[in-house]
């Protein structure tokens, strides 16, 4: 895995994460127009015989089962979730660690602890859906910045939290900061493979 900088692994990883909610956010609203244009042409299904007190409860249940996408929240945890597991990986293989076990029951801790912060922020903070997401992926940016002591993936962090949380936490937010943590991580990958041919020349 070559002896530069191993921390564009997880940098790389949430980047392509964040794509893929955004891809599935985009199918969830395409489909989601789609049945609302179908609605519109061939008109609300309503049995023969309805009265307005029947068709007034049945629209509670229409309501909640309008929308055909995952929510924003659990999209979220799950992109965390297989973020924290990859780079758990990553590093088991790359650092090969001497306390295996301590490693295996930190990554359980950590992948425990993103449903648990995710309640602590909508129940204690009021917290949105879209903002709950950038803030856990920024902690974990810390986290990682502290574990590897980079100056670079702490700016990194830095930036992906202004884009994601306090200028744009929606889908253009999500696409920018996306942007910034594979560039990072691309960055991050030729220095290290520079630093090799250095070292070797």
């Amino acid at each position: 895995m070559g002896r530069g900088p191993r921390f564009w692994f997880p940098l790389a990883l949430l980047g392509f994460a964040e794509i893929g909610l955004a891809t599935a956010q985009l199918l969830a609203r395409r489909s989601r127009a789609e049945s609302e244009s179908a609605n519109l042409l061939l008109g609300p299904a309503v049995p023969p015989g309805t009265t307005e007190y029947s068709r007034a409860l049945r629209m509670p249940l229409d309501f909640h089962t309008e929308g055909t996408g995952l929510p924003i929240g659990p999209a979220w945890l799950v992109a965390l979730g297989v973020v924290v597991a990859g780079t758990a990986v990553w590093y088991a293989v790359a650092r090969r660690p001497v306390r295996m076990a301590w490693f295996v029951l930190g990554t359980v801790g950590a992948l425990l602890a993103v449903p648990l912060l995710d309640l602590v922020g909508s129940w204690q903070f009021r917290l949105g859906d879209g903002l709950r997401g950038p803030l856990l992926a920024t902690l974990g940016l810390l986290a990682l910045a502290a574990y590897e002591r980079s100056r670079f993936v702490l700016l990194t962090t830095a930036a992906f939290a202004l884009v994601a949380v306090v200028l744009s936490a929606d889908m253009a937010g999500v696409l920018v900061s996306a942007s910034i943590l594979l560039a990072a991580a691309f960055a991050a990958l030729l220095r290290g493979r520079h630093d090799t041919a250095a070292d070797t020349a």
